[in-house]
């Protein structure tokens, strides 16, 4: 993942957080903690610590790593603002999750809001896994949390941007009394290699109506369902449960999300 391309800009990074203030994944991964027994936890791809901080809030000890140098600053000045024992149960590193070594192991490793999708080829994936497994305690779980994409996209996904540059479908929120819409459309899929080539885009509007956008591009590799569960296999993970939605909802065909619970097959 040397090429990693994904939030290299500080102000992306600080819009993200904006945008997914409102995602209702905190149960979810609050339940797959209790599920880990009260071990440390492994958050690969921890971004701004979006999850990461309330799980250390909620008393457990979480190590978080992601290539993001920008997102993990704005993850470290956040947990700077935060009560001693709740830093002291985390642990910040730059580092690339098909490549990295942290000398111990955990009760549970989290991939949250599709980072997994980052990893563009199996090789990738693969290695991913298996530094994943690697850094898990005998029956620890992995926690991998996917879209549920359709094998056949269409040519206008949800979110396109249409010729008169008006989005199709954006979130608008308000931040730092400015309101901020963004949107994520599709610059071309390659359906050979299941990669999206994607575009996030934020328009910013100040109090006094200047408008300025953002955007950064990044390809995204779609996993499907059985896929998922031979890379698993492949890995050495014995497959626990899948879901459709945080609420733990059955895996469907109309479900948002793909999460997959996974165990060490030892």
């Amino acid at each position: 993942m040397d090429d990693y391309s994904a939030y290299r800009d500080a102000e992306c990074a600080a819009l993200y957080d904006a945008v997914n203030a409102g995602r209702d994944d905190a149960a979810f991964w609050l339940t797959m903690a209790r599920e880990a027994s009260g071990g440390p936890l492994l958050d690969i791809g921890c971004g701004t610590g979006r999850v990461l901080l309330p799980l250390a809030r909620a008393g457990y000890e979480i190590h978080g790593i992601d290539l993001s140098a920008p997102m993990l600053a704005r993850a470290q000045a956040k947990l700077a603002a935060e009560p001693p024992e709740v830093r002291e149960r985390v642990r910040l590193l730059e580092a690339d999750m098909a490549s990295f070594d942290l000398g111990r192991r955990f009760a549970a490793v989290f991939s949250t809001f599709g980072g997994f999708h980052h990893l563009r080829t199996v090789d990738e994936q693969l290695a991913c896994l298996g530094a994943c497994r690697a850094h898990l305690r005998t029956r620890g779980q992995l926690v991998l949390d996917l879209v549920n994409a359709d094998p056949a996209p269409l040519p206008d996904l949800p979110g396109a941007e249409p010729a008169d540059g008006e989005p199709t479908a954006e979130l608008a929120v308000w931040t730092e009394g400015r309101r901020v819409r963004s949107w994520m459309d599709t610059l071309a899929y390659h359906r050979e290699q299941q990669l999206a080539e994607c575009r996030m885009t934020y328009e910013i509007i100040a109090p006094d109506g200047h408008t300025r956008r953002l955007s950064e591009t990044f390809p995204l590799r779609y996993v499907f369902r059985f896929e998922l569960e031979h890379l698993l296999a492949r890995a050495g993970f014995g497959l626990v449960a899948l879901y459709g939605d945080y609420d733990l909802s059955p895996l469907a065909d109309d479900s948002p999300v793909l999460l997959a619970v996974a165990a060490r097959s030892d």
